[in-house]
């Protein structure tokens, strides 16, 4: 996997460690300030990178760096990452604790915050690009509420979607009508997952999986990913068996849930 490190500008590779282990920080949030739309967009960007990184044989480790001791805050931010299919990390840090201690050893750093104000400084580093939202900005911070834009109108994967179909470090605006098409395609392409899971299985599309997971192995681009399940929905003439085989290859590192409605009744 490559990435465009935020500190240098350079390409380069990233490298484990350690065989076969990856560590990873995700740092999100401002002291002071409630954590908002850019901060589950790290989180999300973490969570394709562990899918990405395990779907090829490599092991890891996602440790999720807050400003703060953890409270009611962060508390609300795992729960919004959870309605948005994001593993739980396996380790949660203070701000302090990471910029006091040795961390030579992790491998990759993804932050929704500024380069220059991401520990540890030796590790290469993903800045995700910030989000505004269709909701009204919290007046004392500027901050969206993740309660506010994972609930409500929309599936919570649909928010997931909209973040996948752009670069991971541009910057989104998202409005209701972006999220309520990410709704009915995902509505979409789940009904019809469960029609073609009817018919018998055949190997999935090997040129739209590898380019789907070509484009994560570039800077955590989802984009060509999510391009194949328009191709797949468009190609009439593929046969159910390798349509279903090759969206569920591309939902393990996607994790939209393409397979929810896999053997239900039509209501």
């Amino acid at each position: 996997m490559r990435i465009t490190d935020a500190r240098t500008g350079q390409r380069i590779e990233v490298r484990p460690h350690r065989v076969g282990l990856l560590h990873a920080i995700v740092d999100v949030g401002e002291q002071g300030r409630p954590f908002g739309l850019g901060d589950l967009r790290a989180l999300v960007a973490g969570d394709v990178l562990a899918r990405t990184c395990e779907a090829q044989g490599l092991q890891v480790i996602t440790e999720l760096v807050v400003p703060d001791a953890p409270g009611e805050g962060t508390r609300a931010l795992l729960e919004a990452a959870d309605r948005l299919g994001v593993h739980p990390p396996a380790g949660l840090s203070t701000r302090h604790e990471v910029a006091g201690s040795d961390r030579a050893a992790v491998d990759l750093a993804i932050t929704s915050r500024s380069a220059e104000r991401c520990h540890p400084p030796s590790a290469p580093l993903l800045v995700t690009g910030p989000v505004r939202g269709p909701h009204h900005a919290r007046p004392d911070s500027g901050a969206e509420s993740p309660a506010s834009i994972t609930v409500d109108r929309h599936d919570p994967l649909a928010l997931r979607l909209a973040f996948l179909e752009h670069a991971v470090t541009a910057p989104i605006r998202l409005t209701d009508d972006d999220l309520a098409n990410a709704a009915a395609r995902l509505a979409r392409w789940r009904a019809l997952v469960a029609d073609s899971a009817r018919e018998p299985s055949r190997p999935p599309e090997a040129d739209m999986v590898q380019a789907g997971f070509d484009g994560l192995d570039e800077d955590l681009d989802a984009r060509v990913a999510v391009r194949a399940l328009h191709a797949l929905e468009a190609r009439a003439a593929l046969p159910d068996g390798a349509r279903f085989e090759t969206f569920v290859r591309l939902d393990q590192i996607l994790a939209l849930e393409l397979g929810r409605d896999i053997g239900r009744t039509p209501g």
